[in-house]
């Protein structure tokens, strides 16, 4: 295969394919909007405000209210790429697997940057004022007596006060830290069920699944320098993300081929009632 028949498109699916597949902050994320995102810099995402329910008395004129929209932009604002070089891509794609291996490493240094931004988001909320995130008091987690089990009840308390259903798709995201405390206390999942381990859940706790987080970011809180852990539905932040450009191509200061890919990406916390932050030190 020369450089001038590589097939872009397919390294860029190949690429996408394995972003979704990394289990990440980002991949608990909804992406539902997503399909929007082609060719686009932002996306509008649409919602509209419950009308008032009002009692009805016979005989009498009914109130009429307007039927009202709301809408959050999702900004699609960060950029993030690789771009490497070998002696002659023909030569590498040549070797079993070395051109996978590089694309599999440049892959997953990808899906970590989105993992960053959406854990950025929710370490920045937490020190916002205003802020919707329902925040627990911050936690030195080696003191806990029952693994931190208490924090999860309050946590869910919270959320089901803030309307969360019963039915939604929980995620329990903890640092290694909490996890190796917690681990004890939970019931985890039957070794047999691959196809979440595959997925990298380590346990289930109520109807959150739990997975080891390393990409959590810190924040202070209340003085004190805390990894935020949260719990939090899939529809409470949102994600769009692709591969906008895969090319292989030949520098001209160099005996080199090479290969580059632009991310694009943005994510926005767009239901902050849906996330319960734990920070703990």
């Amino acid at each position: 295969m020369s450089i001038n028949n590589f097939q872009q498109t397919v390294w860029s699916k190949k690429i996408q394919k394995s972003l979704d597949a990394n289990t990440s902050l980002k991949n608990h994320c909804d992406f539902e909007y997503e399909k929007d995102r082609k060719n686009a810099k932002e996306v509008k995402i649409l919602g509209v405000v419950r009308p008032a329910i009002r009692t009805y008395v016979p005989g009498t004129k009914l109130t009429r209210e307007a039927g009202t929209d709301s809408s959050q932009i999702l900004k699609l604002d960060q950029y993030r790429y690789f771009d490497f070089e070998i002696e002659d891509i023909d030569k590498a794609q040549s070797v079993p697997g070395l051109i996978e291996a590089l694309t599999q490493e440049a892959t997953a240094g990808l899906s970590e940057e989105g993992d960053i931004y959406v854990g950025k988001l929710v370490a920045t909320e937490v020190t916002n004022s205003d802020t919707k995130i329902s925040v627990a008091t911050p936690t030195d987690i080696s003191t806990v007596s029952d693994g931190g089990i208490a924090l999860i009840e309050t946590g869910f308390k919270n959320l089901y006060e803030n309307k969360c259903k019963v039915s939604d798709m929980y995620y329990l995201e903890v640092n290694p830290k909490w996890y190796t405390i917690l681990r004890p206390e939970i019931i985890e999942l039957d070794t047999n069920n691959s196809d979440l381990i595959k997925k990298g859940f380590v346990g289930k706790y109520g109807n959150a699944l739990i997975s080891i987080e390393n990409l959590l970011q810190k924040a202070t809180v209340s003085g004190k320098e805390c990894t935020i852990c949260m719990l939090r539905t899939s529809k409470a932040i949102a994600f769009c993300g692709q591969i906008d450009k895969v090319e292989a191509y030949r520098p001209q200061d160099a005996f080199q081929d090479a290969l580059k890919g632009l991310y694009v990406f943005g994510a926005k916390i767009v239901r902050p009632e849906q996330i319960h932050a734990f920070p703990i030190y």
